[in-house]
């Protein structure tokens, strides 16, 4: 269930080793999917922030990534020879990560723990002079101090690979069914199939839930309506990103990822190439409670203010060809469920929040080696029905949030009272913060993005503080040791 970048993956790992019948089902446009609207930025060290590597359990999650970077290359050459595009799917071999003075000390701190990664994990980057990136043109107010080179970290064209996997999986003999499911049937506590909204029944004896941020919802369909405590899985929640595809009118191309390191609640501001002299635009993330296609009015300005003052003036006459709206999977604790549900044969596959195509090619290895009942090759420790991951403090939590609103604040040019510091500001979201936490009753410490949601919304506020207060007990960060995140990794 599902047809974006971890089901096509999945399928196409099954086909080529020949285990039995596949079936794909989702619908062909893929519309308000994640994998259809994505930036495809194959970056590991371009994402890490202060919290990548702080404890174990982020660490295992990091190099989920870079085992899955591993794998790219292989990937391209055997899809190449299936792309209907005419284009090269690999659009980007490296990136650029841009330090300026738009977006708070968030920038500083996250831009510097990414440069300590690199030298942990010994991964080729330079620093260079910002004038150096080509087509990197921003207004003088929005220039960058300083810059890092990432050589082999680029971007692949996300659409022509999914149209790449489409066209090999159905050489293959795979059945691809355009269509949406409306539950998954069981018979007592066995998987035996799913219907389909025309009311159609496909059989199968296992099945896989990796519909992105339909996942939750399909999943619980599984089970009956009173099972909460049977099906009790940690919330998730739609994260809204809106991009943009332009053609260029004027002035130098980019030829890499240019970015900025994440912050604002979101993966930071970046264009990606997007071959004959489209590139793509992308930045924003908007937790919502319901999954939706449609933009806002205020993301598209906010995109294409921000990328005409910090990545290139010209911009501002580029001709918009596609606009592009998804929504990624995002857990409670910002962590991916992958693994079995109670019901046998059910197995879920989602919650991976902006890694889920960059990760896709692992995860299939993975999942198809528990769907032949082998050991995996990933850590345990994402099971869906786990408890949530604990990976800061309340006062930790806190503190982030206020990061990342301080980092919106300049970022968007927000006005105060000329007498107003930049520490009064800060007490202001300070407050709200333990506002929201004395409102929410819990004793579980939220991610920035995830607190920001549920200061917003009435309705996931008390979805998610009904399910912690059913889980107490998870404010400390958690001590126990974890193991190595892939088969032969390191701690």
């Amino acid at each position: 269930m599902g047809n974006g970048a971890l089901g096509m993956f999945l399928a196409e790992e099954l086909i080529e080793r020949q285990v039995g019948t596949v079936v794909v089902v989702g619908p062909r446009a893929r519309e308000a999917g994640a994998s259809q609207a994505a930036g495809a930025m194959l970056g590991c060290f371009g994402e890490v922030t202060t919290e990548s590597l702080r404890t174990d359990a982020s660490r295992i999650r990091f190099e989920l990534g870079i085992a899955a970077h591993d794998r790219w290359a292989g990937v391209l050459e055997r899809l190449e020879k299936d792309s209907p595009t005419g284009r090269p799917l690999q659009v980007a071999t490296e990136s650029h990560v841009i330090l300026n003075s738009i977006g708070a000390d968030l920038d500083d701190v996250n831009f510097a723990a990414m440069i300590d990664a690199l030298k942990e994990y010994e991964k080729p980057w330079s620093e260079i002079d910002p004038n150096d990136i080509p087509g990197y043109k921003p207004r003088l107010e929005s220039r960058a101090l300083r810059a890092v080179h990432l050589p082999t970290e680029g971007a692949v064209d996300a659409r022509g690979v999914l149209a790449a996997l489409d066209v090999r999986v159905r050489a293959a003999g795979m059945t691809m069914v355009d269509q949406t499911v409306r539950r998954i049937v069981s018979s007592g506590d066995v998987v035996s199939g799913v219907e389909l909204d025309d009311g159609h029944l496909i059989e199968a004896g296992k099945v896989v839930v990796a519909a992105g941020a339909w996942s939750e919802s399909l999943a619980r369909t599984a089970f009956d309506d009173n099972a909460e405590n049977e099906f009790d899985m940690m919330p998730t929640i739609p994260g809204l990103g809106f991009a943009m595809v332009a053609k260029r009118t004027g002035g130098e191309p980019f030829t890499s990822v240019v970015r900025t390191p994440n912050r604002g609640f979101a993966c930071g501001l970046h264009v990606v190439p997007a071959g004959d002299g489209r590139e793509y635009y992308g930045a924003t993330n908007r937790l919502v409670d319901q999954i939706s296609g449609v933009t806002w009015m205020a993301d598209v300005r906010f995109l294409a203010q921000y990328s005409m003052q910090q990545l290139d003036e010209r911009v501002a006459g580029h001709e918009v060809e596609q606009w592009l709206a998804g929504n990624r999977p995002v857990t409670l604790d910002g962590f991916p469920l992958i693994g079995w549900l109670p019901v046998s044969g059910l197995y879920l596959m989602t919650g991976t929040y902006r890694d889920g195509f960059h990760c896709a090619p692992l995860l299939a290895e993975h999942v198809a080696d528990e769907l032949q009942g082998k050991p995996g090759i990933i850590d345990p420790m994402f099971a869906p029905m786990r408890k949530p991951i604990v990976t800061r403090s309340i006062e930790w939590s806190i503190d982030e949030y206020v990061k990342h609103n301080l980092a919106a604040w300049f970022e968007t040019g927000a006005q105060a009272a000329p007498q107003m510091t930049t520490a009064q500001i800060s007490d202001y979201y300070r407050n709200m913060a333990v506002q929201t936490y004395d409102k929410l009753g819990i004793d579980y410490a939220l991610g920035p993005d995830i607190l920001w949601y549920v200061q917003g919304s009435l309705l996931g506020a008390r979805r998610i503080a009904r399910y912690l207060r059913r889980h107490r007990g998870l404010s400390a960060p958690q001590a126990q040791p974890v193991s190595a995140g892939i088969e032969g990794g390191r701690r």
